[in-house]
């Protein structure tokens, strides 16, 4: 993302003067590219973002044992509240002392943890004898696949953490390109090392649980209750432990939300209402952007019922932001790096890359789910203890004749941009191609030069 964002995208929203990502598709295409991009950011938006609440509401209850519900509801209305009084400023100022708390929150739960082991070399150890460190799996089938994150991960990134509009507008708030540069490598680097602490922690708590597995000895109903499972058993260590924790999840869990709201009150605004009323005064708008913010936050509340009986929650989320990613990652491509591109071409291509990911979303949910790794219960107490048998043969070792469905699933966001892309270009070029009179509106390597006036002169 930060090397792709910067030079390629940042300067035409910047000499634009764009401070939404919908407005450029208006201008490189039509108006009826624009509303489509902005349909998709709502529906996979509403989809994301009762996740958003829920996994902070599962620790909460498993933490004290408050009703699931009684937190999202609670949750959802605090953070619209503050979100539709305070506006952007609120959401990014907010953010700041939340990523404070996330990062605190994570290298405390993992210090505490390797504590409790014996120390690294203990986690590490444990980790080995599982078989959970696996450096480069290269089984396309894999749900972890290296060539799988390795060619189409960054994809997800680019979109999700560049060209979201909940994250753009954040770039597109600073004074210059110069600090957009630095912005995004700040952003890269806290991202990673969230991500290298996080990824830490799971192997540390594997090694916390090597010999009596929660889930397989019934002490907990599913992999997603882990983490609060194991902040709740090591609490006792010391005073606030448990505040930590909780503080660090809601953080990350009100951060998110906030820019979601946030950006998507914009867009149901300006896309949709500001068209229908386009002479309504600042003191309604500002007033109907709050309605909105408060709207959204009640309505993710009955959405958390939904998305409550779609099974892992990283894998949901993972879906919503792929799906999202593979049709407007499309539109920004096309835009941007195809001139020839037109209206008809972006909104085949978008229409394209969305229904091809879905396709294979929904064609993968009867196929055998990878086995996961073994798991032991021998260390458990005799009345929770049981016996792990072998496990079944991973699907992919059978014949099927749907042999796609079982390509791991970071592999669907770049099959559904290759053929959101294609679909695209040829679609433009069949319905007649396309001239870009603003150079501005492409990537800056690919605009045409203007001639200078001695070559104006000699042409004459």
């Amino acid at each position: 993302m930060a090397l792709i964002v910067p030079p390629i995208f940042l300067p035409i929203f910047t000499e634009l003067k764009l401070t939404s990502s919908f407005k450029y598709f208006e201008l490189r295409f039509n108006r009826r590219v624009r509303l489509l991009a902005s349909f998709i950011f709502l529906f996979t938006g509403l989809l994301f973002l009762p996740v958003t609440v829920y996994v902070p509401a599962l620790t909460f209850q498993r933490v004290t044992g408050v009703d699931t519900y009684v937190t999202v509801a609670t949750l959802s209305l605090l953070c619209a509240s503050y979100t539709a009084i305070g506006g952007f400023k609120a959401v990014l100022w907010t953010d700041v002392v939340q990523l404070l708390l996330m990062i605190a929150s994570c290298v405390v739960v993992a210090a505490i943890g390797i504590r409790a082991v014996g120390g690294i070399g203990n986690v590490f150890a444990a980790a080995e004898r599982g078989g959970r460190i696996v450096i480069a799996n290269m089984d396309l089938n894999s749900r972890s696949s290296f060539t799988g994150y390795l060619v189409s991960l960054p994809l997800v990134a680019t979109y999700q953490f560049g060209l979201n509009q909940a994250n753009l507008q954040r770039f597109l708030s600073l004074p210059s390109q110069r600090k957009m540069r630095i912005s995004a490598w700040i952003q890269a680097s806290v991202f990673g090392f969230i991500m290298l602490v996080c990824q830490t922690l799971g192997v540390i708590m594997y090694a916390n649980y090597e010999t009596c597995d929660p889930v397989k000895a019934g002490i907990i109903r599913s992999v997603d209750q882990i983490l609060p499972h194991f902040i709740q058993e090591k609490a006792s260590l010391f005073l606030g432990f448990n505040g930590i924790f909780i503080a660090g999840v809601f953080a990350a869990s009100l951060s998110t939300t906030s820019s979601y709201l946030n950006a998507m009150s914009g867009i149901i605004f300006e896309d949709f209402i500001i068209n229908w009323r386009p002479d309504i005064n600042q003191n309604i708008a500002n007033r109907t952007m709050k309605i909105i913010v408060m709207i959204l936050g009640i309505l993710q509340i009955f959405l958390v019922f939904f998305i409550e009986k779609m099974g892992m929650i990283a894998q949901m989320t993972l879906q919503c932001m792929t799906l999202n990613a593979a049709a407007l990652l499309t539109l920004f491509i096309l835009g941007a790096l195809f001139s020839k591109a037109n209206s008809s071409g972006a909104q085949a291509g978008a229409l394209t890359a969305i229904l091809s990911v879905l396709i294979l979303i929904i064609g993968s949910l009867n196929s055998k789910p990878e086995p996961t790794l073994p798991f032991r219960t021998d260390g458990c107490t005799d009345s929770l203890n049981s016996t792990i048998t072998s496990f079944p043969q991973s699907s992919s070792d059978q014949e099927d004749i749907f042999w796609l469905f079982r390509i791991s699933f970071v592999y669907y966001n770049l099959i559904g941009l290759f053929i959101g892309i294609s679909v695209g270009y040829l679609t433009s070029i069949l319905t007649g191609g396309n001239t870009v009179e603003d150079q501005r509106l492409l990537a800056p390597f690919l605009r045409r030069k203007a001639p200078t006036e001695e070559q104006i002169s000699l042409k004459s």
